[in-house]
């Protein structure tokens, strides 16, 4: 008799503390609010959207490339714009990767060779004359 209410009350309260941990949902991922900071757009690298369901607000959650991150309202204008200039960043970098143009086509130029260019000759006497400015020239003529 004991050891079935030990059972039982151990099992409810095992059940209360899933649904606690459901409802409340790992706080350290969700944005509880928005954030009002701009920060400029290139120094953003990639971007989550938080879900209504598990989270209380809808948010774009903008990570930068120094790994802060940043909640924004996803309707807003800035907040679009960043996740755009996101998307068109991984999609030049996935081009590249697979070695074609951003319309499509793979490159098909040649690299240039180049050849060795011929040394100049110098001069005998080593190191060439520096031409004096009119300042110069005048102080010298004075003195002689």
């Amino acid at each position: 008799m004991k050891f079935s209410l030990v059972l039982a009350a151990l099992l409810c309260f095992t059940t209360w503390m899933s649904m606690v941990d459901a409802t409340q949902g790992p706080v350290s991922n969700c944005c509880l609010r928005w954030s009002n900071t701009r920060i400029p757009v290139k120094l953003i690298v990639d971007y989550t959207i938080q879900s209504e369901g598990a989270c209380p607000i809808k948010a774009v959650i903008l990570q930068t490339h120094r790994g802060k991150r940043l909640c924004s309202d996803p309707n807003s204008d800035w907040g679009k714009k960043a996740m755009l200039k996101v998307d068109e960043e991984k999609k030049k970098k996935a081009l590249q990767e697979m070695g074609q143009n951003e319309d499509g086509s793979t490159s098909d130029i040649t690299p240039a060779v180049s050849t060795p260019s011929k040394k100049k000759t110098r001069r005998k006497g080593g190191r060439r004359q520096r031409n004096k400015s009119k300042r110069g020239r005048n102080r010298q003529r004075k003195c002689v």
